[in-house]
C-alpha cells in the first residue's frame, strides 16, 4: 500500500515499527489529500510541508472515526513525513553519516546498506514491487529534472546534496537503485594518516610535489578512495590558485575560492573529452580530470599535459598496481615516450582484511605504492615499508632552491606539521596554508571581500562557484 515495508529481520535496523493494515490505509489516504493540498498551495519549507502533513493526517484520522493517542499520532506523523515528503525507509538512511552506500536489488528483497569500517548489512526494509521502486527513483530523480521509464530504463544523476544515484527497471533489472553518498567535507591528510591509509612520511613527500606543481596520477579500483586522496592532497595547493576541474560526475571537493567545475552531459553530447580540451583556453593554475575512462579521454589527457598549460595536472584512473596503469594507458594508445609526462603515479586499493577478534572479513583502503615515472617507473612508497627518495626529491630540491640534505630536513618537518595539524579539514588547511605560504586568515578574509565586491560591481574578480558541496561546488573553510 505504501509501496514498501517493514521486515521482521535485518543486520541494519531502521528506526521505523512495523506498521499495521490500517495505519498503512490512513498515511495512503493522507498522502492523496496532501497532494490535493499541495496542487493549489506549494509548501516553502520542510517544517511547513510537516505541519501540513500532521494537520492531514489527524484530520483523515478523525473523519474516519479513528482515535490516535499522542504517542501514535507522533510516530504516525514521522512515518507519513518520510513516506510523503521524503524517501520512505531510506530517508534515514540517508541521513546516517556513518553510511557510504545504498542499494536496492529488486522488489520484496531486503535493502542493503555499507556501513563505513562495517561493511555490508541487510537492512530490516525493502520495497513491495518494480511500481514502487520505479515511483522512488522518479521521486529522488525529480528535484534535477530527470526521470525513468520503461522506454529509458537506465539512470545516472547526483542527488542535491552531492550523492551519486544510480537507477534501472526491466528489462535492464528487476528494480534496482544505488546510492553513494560522500561526505560534506574531505578528509584531511592528517587523517588518513591516522585511519592507515598511508604513512606520515609518504604524505610529506606528496606535499613537496603538489607544492613543486608535479602531475599526479591517482590510480586505484572501484571505491578505492582515489577521490578522497586527491581531495585530500589539494590542502597543499596554495589556496589563491585558479583551480579547473572537469567531470562526468561532481565528486571533487576542493577549498579553493577561484574554482571553475565542468560537468560532462552526455544527453547534450557533451564529453569528458570536450571539456578537457576546453580546457586548454582557460589558463589554470591547477587541471583536474575526475576519472580517465577510455582511449579518447586519455588522449585528451596528454595532450593537456604534453601542453604544459597548467603548472599542474591530475587525474583519477582505474588500475591496481603502478604497472597496471602504464599498460592500460598504452593499450589506450600513449607512446611510451609521452609516459614521462606524469611525474608520479599514487595506486590506492581497497581490499579485505580478516579481523581476528570479530571474526569477520572487513574492507580497508590503503595507498599500496607511489612511483616516479620518468625514465622507467620506479616505486618509492609501498605500503608498510620506508619511503625512498628518488629523482622527485632531487626535482623537488631544484624548484625549492635547496640542496638533497635541506630538502631531507624539509620532509622531515612536513610530516611532524602534517602530524600536529589539526584532524579535521578545515583546521589541516587554516594551519597548512599559513605554514607553507604565509598565509593567515586576516589574509585570507580581506582578499576574500575584495572579490566580492569586484564582483558586486560587474567586474573580474567575482567567485567561479558558490561554496557549497551540494551546489557541485567547493567549500569554504
Amino acid at each position: 500500500m505504501l509501496g514498501w515495508r517493514i521486515l521482521g529481520h535485518g543486520d541494519y535496523k531502521v528506526d521505523i515499527p512495523v506498521l499495521s493494515k490500517e495505519e498503512e490505509e490512513l498515511i495512503s489516504a493522507a498522502q492523496e489529500r496532501f497532494r490535493e493540498a499541495t496542487r493549489s498551495k506549494h509548501t516553502n519549507s520542510s517544517e511547513e510541508s510537516r505541519a501540513l502533513v500532521e494537520d492531514i493526517l489527524a484530520k483523515t484520522a478523525g473523519e474516519s472515526g479513528i482515535y490516535l493517542d499522542r504517542s501514535q499520532a507522533a510516530y504516525l506523523g514521522n512515518i507519513a513525513f518520510m513516506h510523503i515528503y521524503g524517501f520512505g525507509f531510506l530517508q534515514p538512511l540517508l541521513e546516517n553519516p556513518e553510511i557510504e552506500e545504498i542499494s536496492i536489488i529488486g522488489p520484496g528483497r531486503p535493502a542493503y546498506v555499507y556501513v563505513r569500517k562495517q561493511g555490508w548489512k541487510k537492512v530490516n526494509a525493502c520495497f513491495d514491487d518494480e511500481k514502487a521502486i520505479g515511483e522512488m527513483i522518479n521521486k529522488m530523480a525529480r528535484n534535477i529534472g530527470r526521470h525513468i521509464t520503461m522506454q529509458n530504463p537506465r539512470l545516472d544523476a547526483m542527488l542535491p546534496d552531492g550523492s551519486r544515484l544510480h537507477a534501472s527497471l526491466p528489462p535492464v533489472s528487476q528494480g534496482e537503485i544505488t546510492i553513494r553518498k560522500f561526505r560534506d567535507r574531505p578528509f584531511s591528510p592528517r587523517e588518513l594518516a591516522e585511519g592507515g591509509t598511508l604513512s606520515s612520511d609518504a604524505l610529506a613527500l606528496l606535499s613537496v610535489l603538489m607544492q613543486c606543481d608535479m602531475t599526479l596520477l591517482v590510480a586505484g579500483n572501484t571505491a578505492s578512495g582515489k577521490t578522497t586522496t586527491l581531495n585530500a592532497l589539494f590542502s597543499f595547493v596554495p589556496w589563491n590558485d585558479r583551480v579547473l576541474i572537469t567531470e562526468e560526475t561532481p565528486e571533487i571537493s576542493v577549498p579553493h575560492e577561484h574554482q571553475l567545475r565542468m560537468v560532462a552531459n552526455r544527453e547534450m553530447g557533451i564529453s569528458l573529452k570536450d571539456l578537457v580540451y576546453d580546457s586548454l583556453r582557460m589558463r589554470p593554475d591547477r587541471m583536474i580530470v575526475g576519472e580517465v575512462r577510455n582511449k579518447e579521454e586519455t588522449e585528451a589527457l596528454f595532450d593537456v599535459l604534453l601542453a604544459g598549460q597548467a603548472r599542474g595536472s591530475y587525474a583519477t584512473f582505474h588500475a591496481q598496481s603502478v604497472d597496471e596503469a602504464l599498460s592500460r594507458l598504452k593499450s589506450f594508445g600513449v607512446p611510451e615516450n609521452d609516459l614521462g609526462s606524469i611525474d608520479c603515479i599514487v595506486v590506492q586499493r581497497r581490499m579485505l582484511a580478516y579481523d581476528v577478534k570479530t571474526r569477520r572479513n572487513c574492507e580497508i583502503r590503503r595507498v599500496v605504492e607511489i612511483a616516479e615515472v620518468e625514465g622507467g617507473a620506479r616505486v618509492l612508497y609501498r605500503y608498510g615499508q620506508p619511503l625512498k627518495h628518488g629523482r622527485l626529491v632531487e626535482t623537488a630540491a631544484e624548484s625549492f632552491g635547496m640542496n638533497r640534505k635541506e630538502m631531507m630536513a624539509e620532509l622531515g618537518r612536513r610530516r611532524k606539521l602534517i602530524e600536529k595539524a589539526g584532524p579535521d579539514y578545515v583546521g589541516f588547511y587554516r594551519k597548512i596554508q599559513a605554514e607553507l605560504y604565509g598565509l593567515d586568515e586576516d589574509a585570507r578574509r580581506e582578499d576574500r571581500d575584495e572579490r566580492e565586491e569586484v564582483g558586486r560591481r560587474g567586474g573580474v574578480g567575482v567567485r567561479e562557484t558558490s561554496g557549497s558541496r551540494k551546489s557541485g561546488g567547493g567549500w569554504m573553510p
